[in-house]
């Protein structure tokens, strides 16, 4: 610990120093015999202290001076011309490159309102993706028009992981001092939770846990004889007119559940080769996707998850701390995404949401 002593503490330190014929262990002991109710110099604190007064002639300690930070007009205009050719070039590299401090760059970039945007990373479109989105959206802002929208149950898939990724910008410990705060990750023996999940306007429906792998078979069990027990507290007028949602994964493609579908929502169901298609790689137009699963891993992986058991009752208290409110602020994004969607013709643009 650096401690500070006082100019007459230090005075003394000089001179007991002497008297100890410049031994600094021999002065320590000298000092704490003259000055026993004073703190107690260390040896490196005497040979501190005498090595500033052999350099400086005194035994104050040097003033800072600041280095001043170069903000003027010719200084902004180098950094701005800087970022205008190349906005992805970081600030250390404007400070290697111009001399200017790296706190005077941060400081003109944020005068004249630049703000460091992060990359987003979209699933690769290709083919006929932008032009079935386009299709898709249409759609899907004549169903809000006539109120039918919102009657589609939006349902999907995830796998958790006993090593699942954490937010780590999301989680802080506050302390006086480092906590060394870690966290063990699990590699070698690892284990996974399949869960379906579904949203269907204000409410979650699910979760339903699969076990093993998710197949045609499975999937046309869920459908037959689970996904009816799901929905019993959903009104029977609105089950009677409902959409179901999913996207085109190879399960989801089985004939035996396509058949379960055509008979339950006859015409009333999106999908590969649905009556109405789902357009392939578009996890930004469905809210399992760009909402549910990012919150419930958020709030899964919080702490290290112990067993299969104790994941899947994390996913059950996620599903049921999601408000009605914050359902609804989901329902009311759809149709902003939809507008921008067909604005870009069909390319990605979760990165133009304000």
């Amino acid at each position: 610990m650096n401690i500070r002593y006082s100019i007459a503490e230090k005075i003394d330190m000089i001179y007991i120093y002497g008297e100890a014929h410049k031994n600094a262990r021999v002065a320590c002991n000298l000092y704490a015999e003259r000055y026993p109710e004073r703190r107690q110099p260390s040896t490196r604190s005497f040979q501190r202290v005498v090595k500033l007064f052999s350099e400086t002639g005194s035994v104050a300690m040097k003033k800072r001076h600041r280095m001043r930070t170069i903000t003027g007009e010719n200084s902004e205009i180098a950094v701005l011309a800087t970022v205008a050719d190349n906005p992805q070039v970081s600030s250390r590299q404007i400070e290697r490159d111009s001399g200017i401090s790296r706190r005077s760059v941060l400081r003109i970039l944020k005068r004249h309102k630049f703000h460091p945007y992060h990359i987003c990373l979209h699933q690769e479109l290709h083919g006929d993706d932008f032009e079935n989105r386009v299709e898709f959206c249409q759609w899907a802002l004549l169903q809000i028009q006539d109120n039918n929208f919102f009657n589609i149950l939006f349902s999907d898939e995830s796998m958790f992981t006993n090593h699942g990724q954490v937010n780590r910008h999301n989680m802080h410990y506050w302390a006086l001092e480092h906590p060394r705060w870690l966290r063990e990750v699990e590699r070698q023996r690892q284990w996974n939770v399949n869960v379906w999940c579904g949203i269907h306007r204000n409410r979650i429906i699910g979760p339903y846990f699969i076990e093993g792998a998710l197949n045609g078979p499975k999937y046309r069990n869920f459908l037959n004889q689970e996904l009816p027990q799901l929905l019993e507290d959903v009104p029977i007028a609105e089950r009677l007119n409902m959409w179901y949602q999913h996207d085109g994964c190879p399960s989801h493609y089985a004939a035996a559940a396509r058949e379960i579908l055509d008979r339950d929502y006859p015409g009333r169901w999106i999908g590969r080769r649905g009556p109405v298609n789902w357009p392939a790689r578009s996890p930004d137009l469905t809210s399992p996707d760009f909402f549910l699963w990012g919150f419930i891993k958020d709030k899964v992986y919080q702490e290290v998850p112990t067993t299969p058991e104790n994941m899947r009752q994390r996913i059950i208290n996620a599903c049921a701390s999601i408000d009605e409110d914050t359902l609804i602020k989901v329902q009311h994004s759809f149709e902003k995404r939809f507008r921008k969607c067909i604005e870009v013709n069909g390319h990605h643009f979760e990165h133009l949401l304000e």
